[in-house]
């Protein structure tokens, strides 16, 4: 017996009722997460400040060595126990030599090199300034990707790395005369290490997968960075306050394991555009917390500086609608 048509009508009507409900929620928990997002990502930078800022100045006095050192170990003990988890050992096909080799060429630039430049940088400069210049990674791995012919050139990307290298020359006061700011130019330089690793990472992971990939490079990360790190960390652990390992472990778990994996999450759910817009918020978030927090304010110097920075990323990342 057939179905009345009346009642393939209300099934059909019921149905697209379910969809955009179910669309609607969706895409506020994307925002939400975004939002979440960006503003672990700014809390990073201004929590790391406090944890490295001498207990004179209300800071806990973490060498900067240590807080990267726990952030790799954090990070490659939450990816591995994921991959470990998702399969069993026999399920997976060993890595070959040259896979190896990427992997840990891929971590001494997005790990390794990049914590180290980051929270050196840090020392030296504000929250407000690294969060800005972490923007301008886009249009520098835009670029990059040209360069190594990954890409095709564009208009786009030379307008865009035109305006957020003359950011960055601003900022740090490069060809200046007294004015150098040699946090900011650490941080600028890990901004292009990492970029770097953007570039190329991407066959290494379409091979592996994300997790498995994160997984080995942050593990590869740990033994780089171990020679420098594991020792001073040793030496932190006999100092550390209850403030501090709320410190360590608030860096660790939110900025890193918490913001991944909603920024994951969120962008197989959204747009690579709708995630680019939002990563304009950082900058306004750490300046926001860093007020809060540390009583820190916005130079005029770094506010001509964003409009530069936030011009070029939105020249090289944002399409036009019909695009």
């Amino acid at each position: 017996m057939r179905p009345s048509s009346n009642g393939t009508v209300g099934q059909t009507e019921e149905l697209e009722r379910t969809a955009k409900s179910s669309r609607g929620r969706s895409t506020w928990a994307t925002h939400a997460a975004l939002l979440v997002v960006q503003m672990a990502f700014a809390s990073q930078a201004v929590e790391a400040k406090v944890a490295m800022l001498p207990r004179a100045q209300g800071g806990e006095g973490i060498d900067a060595e240590a807080l990267a050192m726990v952030r790799m170990i954090g990070g490659a003990i939450f990816f591995q126990a994921a991959v470990f988890s998702s399969r069993t050992l026999g399920d997976r096909p060993r890595l070959s030599g040259l896979v190896h080799a990427k992997l840990a060429a891929l971590a001494a630039l997005g790990v390794a090199v990049n914590q180290a430049l980051f929270l050196a940088g840090l020392r030296q400069s504000t929250p407000f300034v690294v969060s800005l210049l972490g923007a301008t990674i886009p249009v520098l791995a835009a670029a990059l990707a040209i360069l190594f012919r990954k890409e095709a050139a564009s208009w786009r990307t030379g307008v865009g790395l035109l305006l957020a290298c003359s950011g960055v020359s601003w900022l740090t006061g490069i060809g200046t005369v007294g004015h150098v700011d040699r946090g900011a130019m650490l941080v600028a330089l890990n901004c292009l290490s990492y970029a770097a690793y953007v570039v190329f990472s991407r066959d290494v992971v379409l091979e592996l997968g994300p997790m498995r990939f994160m997984a080995g490079v942050f593990s590869y990360g740990v033994l780089l960075f171990a020679p420098f790190g594991a020792t001073v960390l040793f030496a932190e652990v006999l100092h550390l306050t209850a403030r501090g390992c709320l410190l360590l472990g608030y860096i660790v778990v939110v900025p890193t394991i918490v913001a991944y994996g909603l920024n994951a999450w969120a962008l197989a759910r959204s747009s690579a555009t709708m995630v680019t817009i939002y990563v304009y918020l950082q900058p306004l978030f750490a300046a926001i917390l860093a007020r809060v927090q540390l009583g820190h304010s916005v130079s005029s110097r770094a506010g001509v500086a964003s409009l530069l920075v936030i011009g070029g990323v939105g020249v090289t990342t944002l399409k036009r609608r019909a695009a």
